[in-house]
């Protein structure tokens, strides 16, 4: 398997992503904050906050809960049909599996190798 085409490392980069862009809206807002606001929240971060609510709690849980649906949902083999209907590779009959594997392997493997292809089409 070629880590630039792995289903698990884009799904990886985009997690980067949402971080990335959480951290540009946080921390203004951190930094925007009064002291004692600043040390509460330090306190929660480095495990000394002992007063973190359940509903933060839950809130975390809920949340990689999440990211873990997502992270499997992207992984699964899957295909979308023309009618954007998700249907699993493994409940589908072997010979449509085969066809579908075929399809893949003729399949340009990255964006900027369908851009090529598409390129040298139209010349």
């Amino acid at each position: 398997m070629n880590i630039l085409t792995s289903v698990a490392l884009g799904w990886l980069g985009r997690r980067f992503q949402e971080l990335g862009s959480l951290l540009a809206i946080i921390v203004p807002i951190y930094l925007g904050m009064p002291a004692e606001h600043q040390r509460g929240i330090l306190a929660i971060l480095t495990g000394q906050g002992g007063g973190l609510s359940i509903s933060a709690a839950f809130g975390l849980g809920w949340y990689l809960w999440t990211q873990w649906q997502s992270y499997r949902a992207t992984t699964r083999p899957q295909v979308v049909t023309d009618e954007g209907k998700r249907v699993e590779t493994d409940k589908l009959a072997p010979a449509a599996q085969q066809t579908i594997n075929a399809t893949v392997k003729a399949a340009p493997k990255t964006i900027l190798d369908a851009l090529i292809d598409k390129l040298n089409k139209t010349r």
